[in-house]
This record gives structure tokens, C-alpha cells and sequence, in this order.
């Protein structure tokens, strides 16, 4: 069907409805929102989905653009942001891991400036430290250099907080390490929010965490020794304790599908955030890459593992795919996956945006994307993707 330059229209159905309707953009406004005519649509048929685009709070890069080292620049930033929002993805948080502190200060700084750009400011509200501050043991470090593991230091993030321009939203740490408690109370009251994660905290260890101000665990059920005692382990406490939210990979290769279901379960809906994890490989052919000088390898099935290994290195799965994914073997509805991965974040991280389907007179911003429940688990292909009034996909 023939439209003006400037309109588009794209078919089907509204999350939370069950008939199929015409979205119509004109100049990177809904113009219409209408049950579906008898004509035709630029995109999408009776069976896609229009959603609320994602919020995904840990990308530690993506399409072949690693955000880690001390080669990353703003072009870097600004082209994941770009892929990341044809994926249906408007906003993100970007990961910096363990690394020296140049390396670390380096990657503050270029994200500071990538977000004097009103278009990347708008994507990224804000950076996570994943480390340096984690347990320096095999298994619980995870794929994090060990060289570069160190104890928390205030003057040290200050100086980070100072390169990021105050950006800083939160940082995953161990509770178990020598200055922790301090330290949780020093970023709470710089207004970070303090995530436990890549530890092997006890149960005591971990309740004072929760008390000294930690409302979040790390990609729960990860970061975590490959054996542990049946009953007395960081998992549990974690999984107990209703102030702490929790985020989960949603890739079923970091925690497979019973251990999703039943995490979801426990934590229920409005403290769960569903998160990709994706890696600077994510998007590319399976093969042998590097992280952080260290040699990784994305298998077939899509998994990522340290060369050699069975450890996980990060995740190769877009969020979309992730959310239905959750959805597809977890009690959430595709309503509830979504919201998992944009409203319950933003409000976390005190995020100001309405993630909603698409109204009459608001800048375009939506996903549209079928699902093939053939599939096991079912799988996303996107159609259109809409960020800020611009056409991403």
C-alpha cells in the first residue's frame, strides 16, 4: 500500500487487547489508533504485537561494539544504542566490569560524554558498575579478570562517580568482602542503588547487606560456584528476602527453565526484572571472540562460555527475545514479562518514563513483533521497532 513519505502504518495487537488495530505515524507522531480497516498496513498482520518498548538495565555491549577497556568511544555507545533500539529496546544501563581503574575511570568518562548527545542522554539514564568490588574466588567471580577484583574503595568511586558525571546508578558488589557494609551505606546515601552480586555471602552477611541499604541481587542464580551445599548457600537468603528485587537472564542458558519458573515465582511479578546480560558478540556468528583479554567462545545453541569452559561469560540474547521467552515458560503473562522488563526497573531506578502502547498525539515509541509458538520456546522476530519518533527497524 502506497503512504506519504512521512506515514506510516503498522497492524496489530495492542498488549493487553485481543482484536488487531491500525497505528498510524506521521512524522514520528501516532496519529491514529484505530480497530483494524478494511485496507491494507505498511507492517505487521492480525497476529503481531504492539508493546511498550524494554528497559534493559545490563548490556555490557553489543552488534560487535564492546563498552569495555579503554578503546571504547562515544561512536561505540551511540551505535549500541541504535541497535539496541531496532531490537525494541528505547532504554538501557551500560555495564562496566571488573577492570583496572583506568580502564573503569575511561569507560565513566566516554559514556559522560556519549550522554552530552540528547538522544543517548535520553537512552541511558545512567551507568552500573559490575565490580571491581566481587568475591576474588573461581566460580562466584565468574568471567571478571581476577587481577583487577579488588575491596571497595569510596575515594575510588568517587573518583568514578566524578569521570561519569554523577551517572552512576548502581554497582553490583559481594557482601562478604572486607568493607562491604561501609560501603553499601556510602553509595546509598550518594543515592546509588547497591546490588549484591558475584558472591558467596552467608545468610548473615547477606541480611546486613539488606539492612545497610542493597535492594537488588545481580542476575540471580548466577555468579555463583557451580556446586553448593543443598540448604546453606547464597541462593536461598536471596530468594527469602522480599526487599531485595531480584534480576534474571531470561536466555534459558544462565538459568534453565525450572529454575526461571520457579525464581519468578518466588520473587512474583513486581520484584522481578528481566534483564539480556548481552555481550559485544551478541548479534554476531557463533565462534571464538575476546573479553577483556580473555578468550570466549559462543556455541551453536547461543551460549557463552570462557574458551575451554563451562562458566558463562555473558549472554548473545536480545531482551525481546528474553521477555518472551519468560513468558513462555514462567506464570508471567506477556503483559507481566514486559512489565519485568520497563516499568518495575524504572521504578527501581527512578526512571520518568510511561512505557505504553501507542495513544493518539505521543511520539511514536513502540515495538511490533510476531511470535512463532511453534517454537520451544517461542520464538520474536521484529517488525517495526519505533524509538523517540524515529523508525529504528
Amino acid at each position: 500500500m502506497s503512504r506519504g513519505k512521512d506515514e506510516f502504518t503498522v497492524r496489530g495487537v495492542l498488549l493487553g487487547e485481543s482484536w488487531a488495530s491500525d497505528v498510524v505515524v506521521r512524522a514520528g507522531k501516532v496519529v491514529k489508533v484505530k480497530r483494524m480497516g478494511g485496507g491494507g498496513a505498511d507492517v505487521g498482520s492480525t497476529d503481531t504485537i504492539i508493546a511498550p518498548t524494554l528497559f534493559d538495565i545490563q548490556v555490557n555491549g553489543y552488534g560487535g561494539v564492546d563498552l569495555q577497556g579503554s578503546k571504547v568511544t562515544t561512536a561505540d555507545v551511540r551505535k549500541v544504542a541504535d541497535l539496541l533500539a531496532a531490537q525494541g529496546v528505547s532504554h538501557w544501563i551500560p555495564t562496566l566490569i571488573t577492570g583496572s581503574q583506568d580502564e573503569m575511570e575511561h569507560g565513566c568518562r566516554v559514556l559522560a560524554e556519549a550522554r552530552q548527545d540528547r538522544t543517548v542522554a535520553r537512552a541511558i539514564p545512567g551507568i552500573h558498575l559490575e565490580g571491581p568490588y566481587i568475591s576474588p574466588m573461581d566460580g562466584p567471580r565468574g568471567a571478571h579478570p581476577k587481577a583487577h577484583v579488588r575491596k571497595p574503595s569510596v575515594r575510588e568511586f568517587d573518583r568514578f562517580m566524578k569521570a561519569a558525571g554523577g551517572r552512576i546508578l548502581y554497582v553490583t558488589l559481594a557482601p562478604e568482602v572486607p568493607g562491604a557494609m561501609a560501603f553499601i551505606r556510602a553509595l546509598r546515601k550518594r543515592g546509588v542503588v547497591v546490588s549484591i552480586g558475584h558472591h558467596y555471602a552467608d545468610e548473615k552477611a547477606i541480611a546486613k547487606a539488606v539492612g545497610a541499604g542493597a535492594q537488588l541481587s545481580t542476575h540471580l542464580g548466577n555468579g555463583m560456584k557451580a556446586e553448593i551445599p543443598r540448604h546453606v548457600n547464597p541462593l536461598w537468603p536471596q530468594l527469602a528476602e522480599d526487599r531485595l528485587s531480584a534480576s534474571l537472564i531470561p536466555d534459558l542458558e544462565h538459568l534453565p527453565r525450572a529454575a526461571l519458573k520457579t525464581f519468578v515465582r518466588v520473587k512474583g511479578p513486581a520484584r522481578t526484572i528481566l534483564t539480556s546480560d548481552v555481550l559485544h558478540i551478541a548479534g554476531l556468528k557463533p565462534g571464538k571472540y575476546d573479553l577483556m583479554g580473555q578468550p570466549v567462545e559462543m556455541l551453536r545453541s547461543g551460549r557463552v562460555c570462557l574458551s575451554g569452559t563451562e562458566l558463562l561469560a555473558g549472554s548473545s540474547l536480545g531482551l525481546l527475545q528474553g521477555v518472551v521467552n519468560a513468558a513462555c515458560v514462567t506464570d508471567l503473562t506477556i503483559e507481566q514479562a514486559f512489565a519485568c522488563a520497563s516499568t518495575i526497573p524504572a521504578r527501581l531506578f527512578g526512571l520518568r518514563h510511561a512505557f505504553v502502547s501507542p495513544k493518539v498525539g505521543m511520539t511514536a515509541e513502540f515495538v511490533a513483533f510476531d511470535v512463532d509458538k511453534s517454537a520451544s520456546p517461542w520464538k520474536a522476530t521484529v517488525r517495526a521497532s519505533f524509538v523517540g519518533g524515529r523508525r529504528m527497524a
